[in-house]
């Protein structure tokens, strides 16, 4: 489900909308030769709820839609989901085409209102109330906006959310669909007509770049998370006892971090290859290089004990953490030292 936000700053999230929008025209100019002619980005049901698609527009709407509970604002009870997401982009070296509706126009205006040769497509209040008519205009727009392409991008993955690009899956998405219908669409199926390449890899290179409300994101949501980790962490430390915490397992200590990976706050940065943005916790002879480049973090060790990797097999001495901020570009890595009468007697950073 995409929530919806205010925009809190028009003039910075107009601003901050333009360079985004021309960041990712870039990707079109990189290479004439092989880059698509557009990048399509189909919301809601139209696509299926394709969260690569909702990442797009969350990133040039300046998080105007999101997956995350915690950025919902209250909506109107007669402002229904698929009103919020009927939105159709088509981005283009040096244009772009949007698909929206009367009312969710509003909350679009201020981001679209200073973008280069936007061709608009949108009905009347009166038009739209004819559920037949905007179906059909939408149908009709979308097959005016591929019609001079040969090669469409498809932002098929979000961050963190990796799925095997299938074009026959994209045959199921229903505005592909309306574009095989005779009459009102080509008549064709869409796969046949065009060649379709999945972008979302060069996208999330173009998402990293920090902006004004990157930034502002990072501060006030990423950090807030980043730190909850450790709370949490610790918080469960300081329950322990001198004898009980020998018992612990690595896979115990790092149950804070699971907690977020399993909920898919961290999954952003578990699938980058460089183990540097791994989170990790790692126990006295059993933090060596050679283990951390080994390590997998959604398999901790429930057998590397405290009390087992020590010297000789002896108590653990100290212990490597390391914390992955949920969404944000932070990391943090540690070393603590175990103490007799207290778990942890100190620390020094790595």
């Amino acid at each position: 489900m995409a929530a919806i936000r205010k925009n809190k700053s028009p003039i910075m999230t107009a601003a901050v909308s333009c360079s985004r929008l021309r960041q990712v025209q870039a990707l079109l100019r990189d290479d004439v030769n092989t880059a698509p002619d557009g990048i399509l980005c189909s919301l809601g049901i139209d696509s299926r709820y394709n969260e690569g698609c909702s990442e797009l527009a969350s990133y040039l709407f300046c998080g105007l839609y999101k997956h995350s509970h915690f950025d919902m604002e209250q909506i109107p009870d007669d402002f229904p989901e698929e009103v919020l997401d009927d939105v159709i982009i088509l981005i283009k070296a040096e244009s772009v085409h949007l698909y929206c509706n009367p009312v969710n126009y509003g909350y679009l205006l201020p981001y679209v209102s200073h973008w280069r040769n936007l061709q608009l497509h949108c009905l009347t209040e009166t038009e739209y109330e004819d559920e037949e008519v905007a179906e059909e205009f939408k149908i009709s727009s979308f097959v005016s906006m591929v019609q001079d392409c040969r090669c469409l991008g498809i932002p098929y993955s979000a961050h963190g959310h990796v799925q095997k690009f299938d074009m026959f899956m994209l045959e199921k998405w229903p505005i592909i669909q309306a574009f095989a219908l005779e009459g009102i669409g080509v008549g064709v199926f869409f796969t046949m007509k065009y060649k379709l390449t999945d972008v979302s890899q060069r996208l999330w290179q173009v998402y990293n770049r920090l902006d004004p409300v990157s930034l502002d994101c990072l501060l006030n949501e990423d950090l807030q998370l980043f730190e909850r980790q450790w709370s949490c962490l610790f918080s469960s430390l300081e329950i322990e006892s001198s004898l009980s915490m020998q018992e612990l397992s690595e896979a115990q200590v790092a149950e804070p971090f699971r907690t977020y990976y399993s909920h898919g706050l961290i999954s952003s940065n578990i699938t980058d290859k460089s183990k540097s943005r791994q989170p990790f916790v790692l126990f006295g002879s059993h933090s060596t290089k050679e283990d951390l480049e080994n390590y997998c973090f959604t398999f901790p060790s429930e057998g590397h004990q405290v009390r087992n990797t020590g010297p000789g097999g002896g108590v653990a001495k100290h212990m490597l953490l390391q914390c992955v901020a949920p969404k944000g570009p932070q990391a943090c890595a540690r070393t603590y030292f175990f103490g007799s009468t207290h778990p942890i007697l100190g620390l020094v950073k790595l």
